[in-house]
This record gives C-alpha cells, structure tokens and sequence, in this order.
C-alpha cells in the first residue's frame, strides 16, 4: 500500500542507497551483508529491562564520531534515551563525546517529531531514538525522511510492537542470552537488502 506524505517526496532511488556503517561485529555484518544500512529506517526491538541495545550499537556509533581514514568525525544525536548518559561510560563504548548530541524528550509524539527534525537537517551522520507507539503513517515518514541523505537511522523500541507493520528496511529484535556474559542474539526477520537470519555476537 502506497502512503503520500505531505512534506516528504517519494523518490525510486535514496540518496543514501550504498551506504553501510560497520557494526563492530563481523558475523553480523556479513549477516546484515556488509554492515548497518542506510536509506531507510531501521527499527531494533529489545526485551525490557536491558541496555543490550546501546551495546549493540555503540562501535557503528563509535566509528561515526572518531571517523577513519576515509571520512571526517560526525555528529550523531540520542533522542530519548532511557537511562541517564554516562560521560565515561560513552567514552568507554568508544564514542567521542564532543560529537554526541543528547535530546531529552519525555512525551512519546515529541520522541518521533525530534528524530524527523534530526533525520531532515542534515546535520548527522547517526540518529539513534528510542519511542514507544508510533502510528505507521509516523514511521513511514520517518523512512523516507532517512532515505533522503546519507544517515544512519535506528528506532528502538519495545519487542512487543514486534508484530505491529511497520515500512522500515530492517526490523531486527535482540534477546540477551543467559548464563554467557555479554552475549545477545540478534535476530533479523524483516531485511529488504539482504537474507533474514540469527546471529549471536558478544558485546565488550
């Protein structure tokens, strides 16, 4: 079913199309075939009551704020995160703090109205939000927004919207393993660009 989003054009290639940012983790790239995509939404499920996601993410996030050889630092904002940040514990995931903006958000709708604003400015490399409820028309926006530059998008949320639809590219839902310490097994049932499938990976 085709949505129109007033604001937003529909276009048949992204601007973001080829773009991949290395997860940290090789058995997951090559699941993901060659690391995080972009141009489009990503949507990451969690189990409540766990931080399994900001570990997951945190060496893509890393890699994006000290830059490489081959790309300058960029900023990267947290919309709505659930905890706290932690200055030295960012710094202990890697992640340079003078590129890291932090949005504290409280009502659920100004989660996704700050994760729009974030993906059409242009101005980061990474956006990472983490929502509740969003209705499809809400996320559809999102999606199209990511696919217009060359950002790397996530939504985190709740493992039990799991069976809600949703248009993002990649739907992915993690489940910390028990009695192995730092291990989540990342499953990928929903990926437009590559083969769905499970991977375990240990988080530092």
């Amino acid at each position: 079913m085709r949505i129109d989003i007033p604001g937003v054009e529909r276009r048949s290639s992204s601007a973001a199309d080829g773009l991949r940012v290395p997860s940290g983790f090789p058995e997951l790239d090559a699941m993901l075939g060659g690391g995080w995509p972009g141009g489009g939404l990503i949507e990451l499920l969690a189990d409540a009551g766990t931080s399994a996601e900001l570990g997951l993410l945190s060496p893509a996030l890393g890699r994006l704020t000290r830059g490489d050889a081959t790309a300058d630092p960029a900023w990267v904002m947290l919309i709505a995160p659930p905890w706290i940040p932690y200055a030295p514990g960012l710094c202990w995931q890697g992640l340079a703090l003078s590129r890291v903006l932090v949005a504290d958000v409280q009502k659920g709708a100004d989660v996704l109205w700050a994760m729009e604003a974030a993906l059409g400015s242009g101005a980061c490399a990474g956006v990472i939000a983490w929502a509740g409820a969003a209705s499809r028309i809400a996320l559809q926006r999102l999606h199209l927004l990511a696919g217009k530059r060359p950002v790397w998008s996530v939504l985190v949320r709740a493992a039990r919207f799991r069976h809600e639809r949703s248009p993002a590219m990649l739907r992915l839902q993690l489940h910390v393993q028990p009695g192995v310490q730092g291990a989540v097994r990342a499953e990928i049932f929903k990926n437009r660009l590559h083969a769905p499938g499970t991977v375990t990976v240990i988080l530092p």
